[in-house]
């Protein structure tokens, strides 16, 4: 049988940082709710309250500002990471520009880096996000690291890695929808390879609707971690019809099931190959093999 192409399903964590509270809305919130702090303390006419409103006052604008240079930041390396996508010599310039930073490593251009990696090294790539010190970066942005670090060791089968990585990551910390939808991903598949397919079930069943368009990505990756939950739950018939939907958009797609280089267990490459052998094209490479057999051996 001729063998599919494996499905990239890699998606881009620098995508799913944002700064929710930098948008219009969230400026909005934090006004309103500031200036009825200062209402109510003024109206009680007392120093103390007054002197505590300020304090939350100079602290709260102080975390907008880091924020609002963080956002910064991510707006600058994403634009080195668009100009990167031109061609493989882009690539590797703006690779340059990534390492060429002095002073101690920063934790958004270590995980672009480890982004353009990923294309041509992907050990390299591990061994750039290994190097980031997850103490040390902000709380939500550590777990979009643990997220991609986990997702790599997935593709590369280190599953008890993944899986302990997996249990750290906090959905709470996830700074927009794709965000949580990546997260939700990535936790489910290492759980469903883990010993943990049941909960892995119950988490995929909080995804809802498809991917914001352009971040198709995504869902992707919550079908490759449907159809481990369902393997692995022993629900064969359910992880039959996950492995036919991801036929029907893109027969390479069962690639990351039916290739035995993919790791995946034996029983579950059987299934993919099955499902498979029901692809208009795989029937026609089929009967094309066939009769190029019966020639020769005339």
């Amino acid at each position: 049988m001729t063998e599919p192409k494996t499905a990239d399903s890699t998606a881009n964590p620098l995508d799913m940082i944002q700064s929710p509270l930098l948008n219009r809305n969230g400026l909005l919130t934090f006004a309103g709710v500031d200036a009825v702090l200062w209402v109510a303390a003024l109206m009680t006419g007392s120093k103390i309250a007054i002197g505590i409103v300020a304090v939350l006052t100079i602290a709260a604008i102080g975390g907008l500002i880091y924020v609002w240079r963080m956002a910064k930041k991510q707006r600058k390396v994403m634009a080195l990471l668009q100009g990167a996508q031109a061609s493989p010599q882009a690539r590797q310039a703006a690779m340059d520009q990534l390492q060429a930073q002095g002073g101690k490593p920063d934790v958004l251009n270590q995980l672009a880096l480890a982004q353009l990696q990923a294309q041509d090294d992907p050990n390299k790539a591990l061994q750039t996000l290994e190097a980031i010190d997850l103490a040390k970066a902000p709380e939500a942005v550590a777990d979009e690291v643990r997220t991609f670090r986990a997702q790599m060791y997935l593709f590369k089968n280190r599953i008890l890695e993944a899986r302990d990585l997996a249990d750290q990551i906090k959905l709470s910390n996830a700074s927009s929808g794709q965000s949580k939808r990546m997260m939700t991903a990535v936790i489910a598949e290492a759980w469903a390879r883990s010993g943990k397919a049941p909960a892995a079930l119950d988490l995929l069943t909080t995804v809802e609707g498809p991917s914001e368009a352009g971040q198709e990505q995504l869902d992707l990756m919550v079908s490759f971690a449907r159809v481990f939950a369902t393997f692995h739950g022993g629900k064969r018939e359910r992880c039959r019809k996950e492995l036919e939907g991801l036929m029907r958009q893109n027969m390479n797609y069962l690639g990351r099931f039916a290739m035995p280089a993919q790791g995946a267990p034996f029983e579950l490459q059987k299934l993919a190959q099955e499902v498979l052998k029901q692809h208009p094209d795989m029937r026609k490479m089929q009967r094309a093999q066939q009769q190029q057999a019966f020639r020769k051996v005339r």
